[in-house]
């Protein structure tokens, strides 16, 4: 049933050179970055960008996307401006170094009972689509904090192309939503896929699967039956848990979906 490669998302916080080769030995076919850092937009210059190419192609790895940093939701206009410039050095980053989708946690969707904060977000993210679609790269909003049937009318009814839909089964199961559901109801706008659990710290919480699921246990047969469904070909990325060894984390991970 597994058709997507398997990625993998660098911890921020180790050295990049050294992950890349583990990750490679490892098996991975792709890599998620994150924009910070040694990688951040204004640290990362062409020299710099240009060896991570090099880096990426010596041992055979594509770079998947960049996750733009962001410590805030878009519901607001304050620093807007400064914001969508930070934005736009990661969008030409990530077009420079041979990607084209940059992963960014926007917010939640505000209610319509909310207008400024709704109008807020409307605005940001459209503006943010149209910098993307300007610097050839695609906008991904990762999904998690809303079910997909939330976040998909709002995306279209910006009706900007470029932007699209990150889909991550921990965040959606940290925030008591059904993963499976959310995929099918965005579709077409999936444009990544994580592959990755959440380990909740009250064991008394419900699985949002239902009944005969432990809590943040993840379906793996329905969520990649859903990301078939809606005929997704990206990369299943795994994400690791930061400070400790990649190689490990990730063939063990990468083991588990071989059953599929």
């Amino acid at each position: 049933m597994i058709r997507s490669p398997l990625g993998l998302r660098l911890d921020d916080t180790m050295r990049v050179r050294d992950q890349v080769r583990e990750a490679a030995v490892a098996g991975a076919k792709g890599l998620v970055l994150d924009a910070a850092g040694e990688l951040a937009p204004h640290r990362l210059g062409e020299t710099g960008r240009r060896d991570l190419r090099q880096l990426l192609r010596s041992v055979e790895l594509s770079l998947i996307a960049f996750v733009l940093p962001t410590r805030r939701a878009f519901d607001t206009l304050d620093d807007l401006d400064e914001r969508l410039v930070r934005a736009e050095r990661a969008f030409k980053m990530t077009f420079e170094t041979g990607a084209n989708l940059v992963l960014a946690r926007v917010g939640p969707v505000p209610p319509e009972t909310d207008a400024a904060r709704r109008d807020a977000w409307m605005t940001a993210v459209r503006e943010l689509g149209r910098r993307a679609e300007h610097l050839g790269v695609r906008f991904a909003v990762e999904a998690g904090a809303e079910p997909g049937s939330t976040l998909k009318p709002a995306l279209e009814a910006l009706d900007v192309p470029t932007l699209c839909a990150g889909v991550d089964p921990g965040d959606f199961m940290r925030h008591a939503l059904n993963p499976i559901s959310s995929v099918r109801d965005l579709g077409a706008l999936v444009a990544h896929a994580y592959a990755s659990e959440w380990q909740p710290t009250a064991p008394s919480l419900e699985n949002p699967l239902g009944f005969g699921f432990r809590p943040g246990v993840v379906d793996w047969v329905e969520y990649l039956g859903a990301l078939e469904e809606v005929d997704y070909r990206g990369y299943l990325t795994i994400r690791v848990n930061p400070g400790r060894p990649v190689a490990p984390q990730f063939a063990a991970l990468a083991d588990k979906f071989k059953r599929f």
